[in-house]
Order: C-alpha cells, then structure tokens, then sequence
C-alpha cells in the first residue's frame, strides 16, 4: 500500500512540472472533524462482539472526535489570478471513539447483576489526497472557493472491547471482566471469517467536497478556513504560500 500511494505521488507530481507556466502553492493545514461513515460502521460491526453485554438491555452510546494535519502541494495551470487549480496533499488522520453503555438484571431471590460494557476505537490511517478547486472572483483579496477530492491509505487503528459484570448474590459480590483488543486488520479478518464475505474496501478511502475562504495576509502569504465533507464534518483552518 504504501509504495502504490508512493507511485501515484510521483507520478502526479511529475505531471504537475510539466506546467512550470503556471504558479505553485505550498501550504499547512489542520483540522478538527467528526467521521460520520466510521461511526456507521462501527455501530453497525462491532456493537454485537460484546461479550456478555446484551444491546437489547442497555442502550450504546458512541461518541467520537477526531482531527487531522496535512501538507499540501497545488498548481494553478492560470498563473497568479488562475480559478482552476489541483492539489496533492499527504494527510495524518487520528479518530478516537467511545463506546458505551449498562444496564441492570434481577430475579426472583433479589440477586442483582450490573453490566457495563466499553469499546475504545483508535483509528490512525494517512492518506494520499487529489483535490480539484475553483477560486471565485480569484482577483480579490478574499475571496471564497469551492472543490471536491477523494483518496486512500492504509487501514490503520487499534480496538478494545471490555465488558463487566457484577454480580450481587446472598450478601457476596462477585466481577469478571473479559478484555479483548484487535488492531484494525484483525477485526476485519475476524468478520470476514463469521460473514463468509470479504470486507468490501481492504484501504481507508476518502472523499472530500470543500468551501472555504481566503484571504491574502501579505505578499504571498494566505490564510485559508473551511468547510467541508470528509468523510464526515471538518472545520479547517491552513497557511499557503505562493511561490
């Protein structure tokens, strides 16, 4: 995987120096999002690999945050006041999400047991991303602009599930906990076996669609905010350097 996206990267980049009429752009970027697609697929998957934690008990709750940073490299084939412009950009992505829930049995004699189970997802792929944009009205100091992007990386991450249950019976307490941790490829290869069918993507992919505003700080400084659908909400905020 990553000697393919290694390839792609030099081979767009080779592309892009063909053009040396036009005008590059360096920037940094980072960003805080929430990752819609993942946190389908995890309720979706791994909510049933709960050992002893009924769903049917006790409702899960996710909640999940993320963030990511990248490097940016863009040619306007139009020079300076160009609208079109493409970008190749290498992306660290992290998620973290946090699955939880309890709930409380009793039967007849009074005894009681309290469930509680957790799951803990932490998701770290990098990415390769092209991104297509259009500048409006590019000659103004600020000025907005919209684009769309896709890309792919390596399916990298770790989760742990926990489930505890405590059981109180004729004045004794009794826990057992059953902790079990999986990286990422593990887990896939793990429902793969009990569906009978491969996992559809064997890479982490991602579609991007932007609008954003920037604005010339000074000389060939810009500043850039957005947002945007990647693979989930994202608020985005960069510096970009005209060279």
């Amino acid at each position: 995987m990553k000697k393919q996206m290694l390839a792609m990267a030099v081979f767009l980049a080779s592309g892009l120096m063909l053009c040396a009429q036009g005008q590059w752009e360096v920037s940094i970027h980072y960003s805080g999002w929430s990752i819609d697609v993942v946190d389908t697929a995890i309720e979706d998957n791994f909510v049933p690999d709960f050992d002893y934690y009924d769903p049917d008990k006790g409702k899960l709750n996710f909640d999940s945050n993320g963030y990511n940073y990248g490097l940016e490299v863009r040619y306007f084939p139009g020079g300076s006041n160009g609208c079109f412009s493409i970008g190749l950009s290498y992306e660290r992505n992290y998620f973290r999400g946090d699955l939880s829930g309890s709930y409380v049995e009793t039967d007849n004699q009074g005894n009681r047991i309290d469930v509680e189970g957790r799951g803990i997802f932490d998701f770290n792929p990098h990415s390769i991303n092209i991104s297509l944009r259009w500048d409006l009205w590019p000659r103004l100091r600020i000025h907005p602009y919209i684009g769309f992007g896709f890309g792919f990386g390596p399916l990298n991450g770790n989760m742990t599930m926990v489930t505890t249950a405590t059981t109180h019976a004729g004045g004794n307490t009794l826990m057992e906990t059953r902790t079990e941790t999986w990286t990422l490829k593990e887990a896939i290869e793990e429902l793969e076996e009990e569906e009978g069918e491969e996992f559809p993507l064997g890479f982490f992919p991602v579609i991007q669609f932007q609008f954003g505003i920037r604005g010339q700080i000074a000389g060939p400084v810009h500043l850039i905010l957005e947002g945007a659908f990647y693979n989930g909400l994202i608020l985005r905020g960069g510096l970009a350097i005209r060279l």
